[in-house]
């Protein structure tokens, strides 16, 4: 009798070992990244191919990380993204990967190229 209660004692403890390994090797989930919507005028990084906004409500300064086509130096842009994770090389503001982006026209920038046809 002993025995089999010394046994089931054993497994009990073995399982709740089991489990709890388990418990800690689950990955966290991940926050959902943060949604940024901003607009402004577009102009160079200190870098190349770097482009950055400063948002025109909140002030801040974006490095928009945007593929093609690029808005250009100069334009009133408005653009939707998330904010990046991890470092890029534009070291300017906070890096913010672009989901989309259109030109304004209602923006008025310093340097404003030709409007587009």
């Amino acid at each position: 009798m002993t025995r089999i209660r010394f046994s089931i004692a054993s497994g009990l403890i073995a399982a709740c070992a089991i489990a709890a390994a388990a418990q800690q090797t689950l990955p966290k989930p991940q926050p959902e990244p943060k949604k940024v919507h901003g607009e402004g005028c577009v102009e160079p990084g200190v870098d190349a191919r770097c482009l950055v906004v400063r948002d025109l409500k909140a002030g801040k300064l974006y490095s928009i990380i945007v593929g093609d086509p690029r808005p250009t130096p100069g334009e009133g842009i408005e653009f939707t993204g998330t904010l990046h994770q991890g470092a890029t090389v534009c070291m300017q503001g906070a890096a913010i990967e672009v989901e989309h982006w259109q030109r304004k026209e209602s923006i008025k920038c310093p340097h404003t190229p030709a409007p587009h046809k």
